[in-house]
């Protein structure tokens, strides 16, 4: 009930949404497809098998479901804690 108190849940929920729309468009400029278009900090993004391995080696995601025989949606989540700096690695990583 608190979280819902004088705006907290948005207030602090506000970097992750933030950076999670930042995430959505540096993916989208980069012609990846998407599992659902999300408003969350979840954002669902399918990678062919080679690019899960490869992106995998210096970053997290979640495997969330098969799509074909060489692709699969993965989560991607942004925090409270995640930053500009965060979101600039991962365009250098994909």
């Amino acid at each position: 009930e608190a979280l819902f108190t004088d705006d907290l849940y948005f207030k602090i929920s506000k970097n992750a949404i933030d950076r999670a729309e930042e995430l959505k468009a540096l993916f989208k400029s980069r012609g990846y497809e998407f599992f659902i278009d999300s408003p969350t900090n979840q954002q669902f993004i399918i990678l062919t098998d080679e690019q899960m391995k490869e992106i995998g080696k210096k970053c997290r995601f979640c495997f969330w479901e098969r799509i074909d025989e060489s692709r699969c949606a993965v989560r991607f989540a942004t925090s409270f804690a995640t930053t500009k700096e965060d979101i600039a690695a991962l365009a250098e990583i994909i």
